[in-house]
């Protein structure tokens, strides 16, 4: 299901999903969207609203194609039979015409929908047609019976490869045989269970859900699991199909680039999400656990927990903690926009939370690791709008002296992606930032980051937003229409110059992560009324707390804020009662004032971990 285009009043509708293989790199293709849906839209005769470009990849076999998603949506709940089946013959038969010149030849890989066949539709015509004449009378071609050495020896080769092919056949079967009926003894052996030894004492592995039972893993499988030291609980099939109803359909709440994601409910009656991983099968399980190994190791309130682990051969599941209040693409862009607004106090402990999450992922975990899918929908939100980042787990780990990751399969949405991760496959920390910097537009303007029902020259929302941001005419442009109009615009020009910094084209021009959250509080702090026992401000240097008041806007100056006043060479270290530095970990959680919304709560000071440092967030006053 995906949302509906403009001018319909359905709210959710089932999409034809096309997958098609492009001629062209993948860094070309970005630039040629529109293109793209402008021609699917004249091909299969529907409006360019309905053609939805959802994802693309470098192909695996061949970096230098892409593999390109596409969602058709009806303009009412559904496709009629018939326009189903016209795409469905059109695609396949190459009746829609895609400009060579831009795209180079394309491939259909599948057109899905309820009620088409899985495989292509055969040749229009048959043989029987082309061999009659007008009066329906058969046409038999000439023949000669010539019987000569030549056709003896060619009849002889036949027979000798139907004979090879039948033995050959019948070799196979029996091979198929022995190995099912050895897989079927091994499937009743039971086994000891697989728990490794409870060590002395009261730490025995709490919550390991391995018991004596029939396996029918391989012996390689089995050491792994026995190797696994991670903290997350180990699960088995058995146990994944009894939570999701064997992983029933109404049960999906979500799908994403790593895979689908069900709702569980675990035999303790915990609520769970279950997300079935799309096997990489150059990843084995050894390399499966030690990526869950490190995961279990990620703990931070604005990360979605993981909880459970289930492999076994021929699935892998990752089980987490079930967020109950939908995602954030769901509230801007979703059925909650017009129910549940969301108002600047809710956007703005939004932005900060899901900026402390990355910052811990980037700063404060071991080892440091880049999300790589950063968007409105990987953030989770609870009740009172305390945002999860979900998603990270799968993600790459920073490497090198750099923080950098080269890898010529790009990973990533539309619309989020950085100028040199989809340029180079050059992934970074600051990839990350620009991403963070996208969702900030869309929590400043309510709009998607790529929407091709805007008209021209709107489509894409970092390109439209970019000049708005520095003047108080253009703010009041940029401002989603459904937010209060008693919003200090100050407060709003600051996280517009926030934004602008993270969007940034050049890398070193990004703020980091830690940055960010330390102008993101200073925002917060300045905005609502603020208590807090060990309070920041307390301990800010004076030159440290006027920090807001010189990034103030001046709407006739220009810009909020210029590049050097977020350099990463800033600092941020303040000095106690002692003399001795005090150091603020930029991932660690922030106490604000309650309203409606029921605002951020008090919150610890966080772990050790995190209190890596402020971060380095001085503005120079010269």
């Amino acid at each position: 299901m995906t949302n509906s285009p403009p001018g319909t009043t359905c709210l959710c509708v089932l999409p034809i999903k096309v997958e098609l293989r492009l001629g062209i790199a993948l860094y070309t293709f970005f630039a040629l969207v529109s293109e793209l849906a402008q021609e699917i839209a004249s091909g299969v005769f529907m409006k360019q609203s309905q053609v939805h470009v959802m994802g693309a990849n470098a192909a695996t076999e061949d970096p230098e194609k892409t593999i390109v998603l596409i969602d058709l949506v009806p303009l009412g709940a559904s496709f009629d039979n018939t326009t189903t089946l016209s795409v469905f013959e059109r695609f396949w038969h190459k009746q829609v015409i895609i400009n060579p010149t831009d795209f180079g030849n394309y491939d259909v890989l599948y057109v899905q929908y309820p009620g088409l066949p899985s495989s292509p539709p055969s040749a229009p015509g048959n043989l029987n047609n082309s061999l009659s004449n007008g009066n329906d009378q058969r046409l038999h071609p000439l023949a000669a019976d010539i019987g000569n050495h030549r056709e003896t020896k060619s009849r002889g080769i036949i027979v000798i490869i139907v004979l090879s092919s039948v033995f050959a056949l019948i070799l196979c079967a029996g091979a198929a045989l022995v190995i099912y009926f050895k897989l079927r003894n091994r499937h009743h052996l039971t086994e000891a269970s697989l728990i490794p030894e409870k060590p002395a004492g009261n730490s025995a592995i709490a919550g390991s859900r391995l018991e004596s039972r029939p396996i029918s893993a391989s012996p390689s499988f089995s050491s792994s699991i026995v190797a696994y030291k991670g903290s997350a609980k180990i699960f088995s099939l058995v146990e994944m199909d009894r939570a999701t109803q064997r992983f029933d359909e109404s049960r999906i709440i979500g799908e994403g680039g790593f895979g689908r994601v069900y709702e569980g409910i675990l035999e303790d009656g915990e609520r769970v999400a279950v997300k079935v991983l799309k096997r990489d099968d150059q990843q084995g399980t050894r390399e499966f656990l030690a990526e869950v190994e490190m995961l279990s190791r990620l703990h931070h309130r604005n990360l979605v927990k993981l909880i459970g682990i289930c492999s076994e051969e021929h699935m892998r599941c990752l089980v987490y903690e079930l967020v109950p209040n939908g995602s954030l693409e769901f509230h801007l862009h979703g059925s909650y926009k017009d129910t549940a607004l969301l108002d600047w106090d809710a956007r703005l402990k939004i932005a900060l939370g899901a900026a402390r999450g990355l910052a811990y992922l980037h700063e404060d975990s071991s080892p440091r690791v880049i999300h790589r899918d950063f968007k409105s929908s990987n953030i989770l939100l609870e009740h009172d709008f305390t945002p999860k980042v979900s998603d990270f787990g799968l993600a790459r780990t920073a490497i090198g002296e750099g923080n950098e990751h080269i890898s010529t399969r790009v990973m990533g949405t539309f619309g989020y992606v950085a100028p040199e991760y989809a340029m180079t496959g050059h992934l970074l920390v600051k990839s990350d930032v620009y991403s963070y910097g996208v969702v900030l537009l869309e929590l400043l303007t309510g709009r998607k980051p790529v929407d091709m029902s805007r008209p021209p020259g709107q489509e894409n929302l970092v390109t439209w937003a970019c000049p708005f941001l520095t003047n108080r005419d253009g703010l009041e442009t940029l401002i989603d229409a459904s937010l209060a109009s008693s919003i200090p615009l100050d407060s709003i020009a600051k996280v517009a110059a926030i934004a602008s910094m993270c969007v940034q084209p050049e890398v070193d021009q990004r703020p980091f992560m830690g940055e960010v959250v330390q102008a993101l509080k200073l925002v917060c702090k300045e905005g609502s009324e603020f208590n807090e026992s060990t309070s920041f401000s307390q301990d800010l240097h004076i030159q440290d707390a006027e920090i807001v008041s010189r990034a103030s806007l001046d709407m006739d100056a220009g810009p909020v804020l210029s590049t050097e006043q977020f350099t990463a060479s800033a600092r941020y270290d303040t000095l106690d009662a002692s003399g001795s530095f005090r150091r603020y970990s930029s991932s660690g959680p922030l106490k604000v004032g309650r309203t409606e919304h029921n605002r951020e709560r008090g919150l610890s000071t966080g772990s050790s971990s995190e209190h890596c440092g402020l971060q380095r967030f001085r503005m120079d006053s010269e």
